[in-house]
């Protein structure tokens, strides 16, 4: 399963512990951090989390702070497609469990090989892993 951004603030304001995303909702939960803190989670929430360019803001996305947040909060997709049609080769390495990440503290873990972003994942992937990717389109993977 693969939650793209999960939601934070009508979540956190109005919804239960039961209606949040968690490792115990599939055998095997991926989760792409993009906007943390703003319009998605902070932190790890699934088996294999990936905090994609810091997790707060994506390149590309511009404009005043809401378009931004939105912008790299739908990023998210872009990104979970690109891997899985197999047009972008994501790879996260291993860092610690903080997301958003602040720019160049990224916590690199060397005790865990890097792994790829998407259905190629393997199944035992545990932890956080960050990916750098830089680009200057919205949703540049077609």
């Amino acid at each position: 399963m693969a939650s793209l951004d999960p939601g934070r603030p009508l979540v956190n304001a109005y919804g239960s512990k039961l209606f949040r995303l968690g490792r115990e909702d599939a055998h095997v939960v991926q989760v792409v951090h993009t906007n943390a803190g703003y319009l998605g989670v902070e932190g790890l929430v699934g088996h294999a989390d990936f905090c994609v360019n810091g997790g707060r803001t994506q390149p590309g996305c511009k404009g005043h702070l809401m378009r931004i947040a939105r912008c790299s909060h739908f990023m998210s997709s872009c990104y979970f497609a690109a891997s899985v049609m197999k047009s972008k080769r994501l790879v996260g390495v291993p860092c610690d469990t903080t997301c958003p990440k602040e720019k160049g503290h990224w916590g690199v873990k060397f005790d865990r090989k890097p792994v790829v972003l998407g259905d190629e994942m393997p199944e035992g992937s545990r932890g956080m892993y960050c990916i750098s990717f830089e680009h200057n389109h919205d949703c540049p993977f077609d």
